[in-house]
């Protein structure tokens, strides 16, 4: 497994993550909207962006990326402002990493259903 180190978590519905890739990469659905695919650098905080953005319901799958092997950029960025009730990951992070681009499927190490 990879240097935990370099390790990024993406977060998606799981039937979004199953549609998403195509060709040998991944890109999500707000990709358009957003510019970049949302991560985070932890799985804590991976865990607190699901509770935040998706119902307990939902079947979502968390994305492990290795970040050495992307070939796309990546930014540390803080996060935007949120409405009240979404922000517990900022309490966890002040920074979180953003992919300009789509993930090419061979930086990613694990997916966890959940």
């Amino acid at each position: 497994m990879a240097d935990c180190r370099a390790m990024i978590f993406h977060v998606a519905l799981a039937t979004e993550w199953a549609q998403g890739h195509r060709q040998g990469r991944y890109t999500p659905a707000r990709f358009e909207a957003d510019g970049f695919v949302h991560c985070a650098g932890t799985l804590e905080v991976a865990h607190a962006v699901r509770a935040a953005y998706f119902p307990p319901e939902a079947r979502v799958v968390i994305v492990s990326i290795d970040e050495t092997k992307l070939d796309v950029e990546l930014k540390w960025e803080p996060p935007a402002p949120l409405a009240p009730g979404r922000q517990r990951h900022h309490a966890l992070a002040a920074l979180f990493p953003h992919v300009f681009g789509s993930i090419p499927l061979g930086a990613v190490v694990h997916v966890l259903e959940l």
